[in-house]
């Protein structure tokens, strides 16, 4: 009996994965994400994207120190030079839209917190850039998928545009 109940599942895991959509991959030529590069001091657009979002109302999530371990981790690798001098990576969501997320398409779930990553490259040091992916959703959530858009272009443009 024990043996049945088995292969009834996997037939169904089977069947199930057999007959799931299939998701548009990224094409090689198309990019994910977006960057705005400005000249200035990395501790100023940092913290002034920080403001921004709060200033919305949004709640910053958690931001990610990418230059302190990529930098520290580097020797374990034999990796001689850093890529970063600063990088940093804010994760933020906002409660209305995300509400509509879940509403148009549960599975967009992923698609939250948003995110934007500032940095200042080594070979570059004079230029702050900002970066954000751009998400990707099914039909239904096309409308809610170009408010996160417009949502993070503005947030980066008010933090840039002094």
């Amino acid at each position: 009996m024990l043996e049945s109940k088995s292969l009834t599942i996997f037939v169904l895991l089977a069947l199930t994965l057999m007959l799931a959509p299939i998701h548009k991959q990224a094409q090689a030529d198309e990019v994910p994400f977006v960057t705005k590069t400005v000249e200035g001091e990395f501790s100023e657009v940092y913290a002034g994207l920080k403001d921004v979002i709060i200033g919305k109302g949004i709640n910053i999530a958690h931001t990610l120190g990418a230059s302190e371990m990529l930098n520290r981790t580097a020797p374990a690798f034999n990796i001689k030079k850093n890529v970063f001098i600063n990088a940093e990576t804010v994760e933020f969501c906002s409660a209305k839209i995300s509400h509509k997320l879940a509403a148009a398409n549960p599975e967009n779930i992923v698609l939250c917190p948003f995110t934007i990553s500032v940095y200042v490259l080594t070979d570059d040091p004079k230029n702050v850039h900002l970066t954000y992916r751009i998400p990707v959703a099914n039909k239904e959530s096309e409308k809610i998928v170009g408010e996160i858009i417009k949502l993070v272009k503005d947030i980066i443009t008010e933090a840039t545009d002094w």
